[in-house]
């Protein structure tokens, strides 16, 4: 049986005449102009004996080596390099699976060469030779060689430091040239990717349109992905299409945007969360006013008629209706990232521990919680009340993505972050893992649980992971999900940790009402507030002076011939904010103790007020025993 042979050289004059020199020994053989050609040649023929010129465009001769051993048809034929630079091509012929180089010289020298090489190629077994180059003493000009192999090495290590994918298509779309990154992004080694369509990688939606554009005449550099979302091995690129070489040849310019579209995301969401928390937030003042007002109204009726059963029996039903949408109001408040009422230094574990009691009784017997806590190194600076808040939300979810039995993982310890989110400093970080093995969730759904009363399983439950995460971002943290349909769901929560350096503190349920004498300027926009406050003070005692304005508080600040003790200053009057009036106020009265009222936290305007100096803060709708309180220990300056 004849042998057969594959000649790939892209000069015409070196095909014709291996041509005629291997037909007339009787063998068999095909030819290809280049490296791609001789691909398609290989896909219907299969040759004993291959030779393969070094340097051809379309896939040069060493990939095409590369690509020809990953053939098994392929395993057992010799391969011979031909070239004028092979001496110089620092390259691991073995590795590439060559078993002969010729380099090509004068043609009645290659004859002899040639047929030394099928000569080899016929031994048992085959002789194979790479690293001695068959016909090097031919060769002339190799300084030249040298020169020009050094400039193409330049070039491609440019290319292949380049932080975006560089491929080159011939003009069916295939893939003749990639270099690292773009392998790297498409994901499969380079034998395996040269000759494909490249558009084969991308989506099915997306190969139609993506292989006209490839196929058509670019005559100026074209992008292709700011309509299409084009996603490459699980990235999001843009594709840039430069203008065909010879209308042969095309390079498109491949850029990874994964990150800067999730960035522009996270700004978007960032953006929207603000808009409905400020929207959130100005809800939450006009509920806290109206509060205070039903609040103030059942405080002071209790005290009119302390003895009264009846009007005991008709108010407390009020009274805890009332205090429950306070509490709807402080959900409203963590979600607009409203601020920490009552912060305080706390053991993150201790914390957990203490509160699972709490959480164990809600959740189904029939799912397990384990904890896994550190030692009492991670201490957080934050508001009880809300943490509670938000590992109550968290574990019910989590409870209740699990149908049957499970189990839920709470961990919490500490973690230095290298990467967080933008506008979040890299560095040490408590955090909390709450894990479970429910139903989990899909990509839609991760990017909506943040939203308010957003719920898989009936509407308008509450705010829920809204307020977990307006609490989260108040207190300097952020949240991660990771989940999967049918694989659970991961949360995973960070905050900025601080020394021990606890507090001790008092619950407002524990303090008693103290009177006192001194006299009290309240400074209040809200008529009916006013005057409840006013009653309020005067039940304890206190001289009250009222202002509805800063302009009308200033006036009595100036203007007032005797004492003023202390100043009960909300933060948002509409002449003056309360900001602004603070420092007029102590212009006027420097002597003057002030303490901030104000439906939201302790963040933004009030705390800036309080580190110019103001003495406390008391968060609305406030109750009689807290006032007094608060008041008493202003004075007393503690």
């Amino acid at each position: 049986m004849k042998k057969k042979i594959l000649v790939a050289d892209n000069h015409p004059v070196m095909r014709k005449f291996m041509t005629r020199l291997l037909e007339k020994h009787d063998y068999v053989v095909r030819t290809a102009e280049d490296g791609l050609s001789a691909l398609d040649v290989l896909e219907s023929f299969t040759p004993d004996v291959l030779f393969i010129d070094l340097v051809m465009p379309n896939i040069p001769g060493d990939k095409l080596c590369r690509i020809i051993r990953t053939m098994p048809s392929l395993n057992h034929a010799y391969i011979v390099i031909l070239s004028g630079i092979v001496a110089e091509k620092n390259l691991d012929w073995e590795a590439l699976g060559v078993n002969a180089c010729i380099a090509k010289g004068p043609i009645d020298k290659m004859t002899g060469h040639i047929l030394f090489a099928l000569e080899q190629s016929e031994q048992d077994p085959p002789c194979s030779s790479p690293h001695k180059v068959i016909g090097i003493e031919d060769v002339y000009e190799r300084e030249v060689s040298r020169e020009l192999l050094s400039s193409k090495k330049q070039l491609e290590c440019i290319l292949d430091n380049m932080t975006e994918g560089i491929v080159v298509l011939n003009p069916d779309g295939r893939i003749i040239y990639a270099n690292s990154t773009a392998i790297s992004l498409i994901g499969i080694a380079e034998e395996k990717l040269l000759a494909l369509p490249f558009s084969s990688f991308f989506d099915k939606t997306h190969r139609g349109q993506l292989q006209q554009i490839i196929e058509g005449s670019v005559s100026v550099p074209q992008t292709v992905g700011e309509d299409l979302s084009l996603t490459l091995n699980g990235r999001q690129v843009l594709l840039s299409m430069l203008p065909r070489k010879n209308d042969l040849q095309q390079t498109v310019i491949i850029k990874d945007i994964s990150e800067k579209m999730k960035m522009e995301e996270q700004l978007r969401q960032a953006r929207m969360m603000e808009s409905i928390g400020t929207l959130a937030g100005g809800i939450a003042h006009q509920f806290n006013n109206a509060l205070s007002v039903i609040t103030g109204n059942i405080e002071l009726l209790r005290m009119s008629r302390p003895d009264d059963s009846k009007v005991f029996e008709f108010i407390e039903p009020i009274r805890k209706s009332a205090y429950r949408m306070t509490h709807l109001t402080s959900q409203l408040l963590a979600y607009a990232r409203g601020g920490k009422y009552n912060p305080e230094v706390m053991s993150l574990s201790a914390f957990i521990e203490n509160s699972f009691p709490l959480i164990r009784h809600s959740i189904n017997p029939a799912i397990q919680i384990e904890t896994h806590l550190a030692e009492d190194s991670c201490y957080i600076e934050a508001d009880s009340t809300q943490m509670q808040m938000v590992l109550s939300a968290v574990v019910t979810n989590a409870a209740e993505a699990i149908e049957g039995k499970g189990h839920i993982r709470i961990a919490a310890g500490v973690e230095n972050v290298t990467t967080p989110p933008i506008d979040i400093k890299p560095g040490v970080y408590a955090c909390l893992h709450i894990e479970d093995d429910g139903k989990g969730m899909d990509e839609e759904t991760q990017s909506r649980i943040f939203e308010p009363f957003f719920t898989t399983n009936f509407q308008g439950r509450g705010l829920g992971m809204a307020a977990v995460s307006g609490i989260i971002q108040n207190h300097g943290g952020w949240i991660s999900v990771e989940s999967e349909p049918g694989k659970g769901t991961a949360l995973h929560i960070y905050l900025p940790v601080v020394n021990n350096t606890k507090k001790e503190e008092r619950k407002v349920e524990d303090l008693q009402l103290s009177k006192g004498s001194d006299t009290v300027l309240v400074i209040e926009d809200e008529e009916i507030i006013l005057d409840i406050c006013r009653t309020m003070l005067e039940k304890l005692n206190y001289k009250v002076l009222a202002a509805s304005t800063g302009e009308d508080a200033v006036t009595v600040a100036k203007t007032f011939d005797g004492g003023i003790d202390v100043a009960l200053l909300d933060i948002g009057l509409p002449d003056i904010d309360g900001k602004n009036l603070y420092p007029l106020l102590m212009q006027a009265r420097p002597d003057l103790k002030v303490i901030v009222c104000s439906g939201f936290g302790l963040d933004g305007p009030v705390q800036e007020i309080l580190n110019s100096g103001a003495q406390g803060f008391i968060q609305k709708p406030y109750a009689f025993n807290a006032l007094s309180a608060k008041l008493k220990d202003v004075l007393e300056g503690q």
